[in-house]
């Protein structure tokens, strides 16, 4: 970035300086020019080029193509909130053992805002390396949209789930392939990856957790569970990809800015006429005593014809 400001390739639009943990750190905004032709992806017209996905537990990643070569596979994954739990509690308890106000109370906080920022640190540079590995080989992805506040419903894997950082890892493959010309491929949640045998297509009527392997009782295909539902993936988005939505076309617009010049600001539950593309949110509630349609002086009123 310094070379391209210096070349005059990039222009800083705006700088935010903020404070976290102890260490201060600027945010720049700037307007720099696309990727080197030879970093970014070259058009491939052919159909057998899709790589299915697959986001779990178990196994943090698994990728496949459709012919069910295995491309990539991380079964190792550090795991940062649950690694670094112990020392937490032991942060925390510290920190409700100082009296309130106290600089001993301050300190420990400190200390603990840090141990979070490590933690957070250390889980967004695992989601960089996967996410670089899978932009940077291949030019067509596919993944599942996943229901993740649904699954933080569950008191058992809401820990896991929130440890792994699904939801973050499916943004980064999301502006990574707008950089390099790539496609990103968003495969329905209802879609049975799953439980589909990669072979005949046969859909099981159920697939515990606990079961790691898929069998299918049609044609006997055997594959590893997070494996096949790649595979599946992959399929899927072969068959539809026909109907993939331009990413770069993105979806409704929700921050867009207001037009140039003076005037009346609208409320936030209105939309103005300088506002393109934003939705009004809905009113809220009135709170307090519900107030009555018509009080007593007015009974006249309501017999009247």
């Amino acid at each position: 970035m310094r070379r391209m400001l210096a070349k005059g390739r990039a222009k800083t639009v705006s700088a935010t300086v903020s404070h976290r943990a102890g260490r201060w750190a600027v945010s720049l905004t700037c307007e720099a020019a696309d990727l080197h032709d030879a970093r970014r992806h070259q058009p491939n017209t052919s159909a057998a080029g899709w790589v299915g996905v697959d986001r779990g537990l178990s196994t943090f990643v698994a990728a496949a193509r459709a012919d069910g070569t295995q491309v990539l596979r991380v079964d190792d994954w550090p795991r940062p909130a649950r690694t670094a739990m112990a020392r937490q509690r032991r942060l925390s308890r510290k920190v409700t053992g100082k009296q309130r106000g106290s600089t001993n109370r301050a300190k420990a906080a400190a200390r603990l805002g840090r141990h979070h920022a490590r933690v957070a640190a250390t889980r967004r540079r695992f989601l960089h390396q996967v996410s670089n590995q899978l932009v940077n080989t291949h030019d067509r992805l596919a993944i599942e949209t996943l229901t993740i506040t649904g699954m933080l419903a569950n008191r058992r894997l809401a820990s896991a789930v929130a440890d792994a950082a699904w939801g973050e890892l499916a943004r980064q493959l999301t502006y990574k392939q707008q950089w390099r010309a790539g496609q990103l491929a968003l495969v329905d949640r209802w879609h049975p990856s799953t439980k589909t045998c990669s072979a005949c297509r046969t859909v099981a009527p159920t697939m515990p957790l606990h079961q790691r392997t898929f069998t299918c009782h049609v044609c006997g295909h055997h594959a590893d569970r997070d494996h096949n539902a790649a595979v599946n993936l992959a399929i899927w988005a072969e068959q539809h990809h026909a109907q993939i939505r331009d990413l770069p076309a993105g979806g409704p617009v929700t921050n867009a800015g207001r037009g140039e010049g003076s005037g009346p600001r609208t409320r936030a539950d209105e939309t103005g006429p300088d506002d393109a593309g934003t939705a009004p949110t809905p009113p809220r509630a009135r709170r307090g005593r519900p107030r009555r349609a018509l009080s007593h002086n007015s009974t006249e009123l309501r017999n009247r014809p």
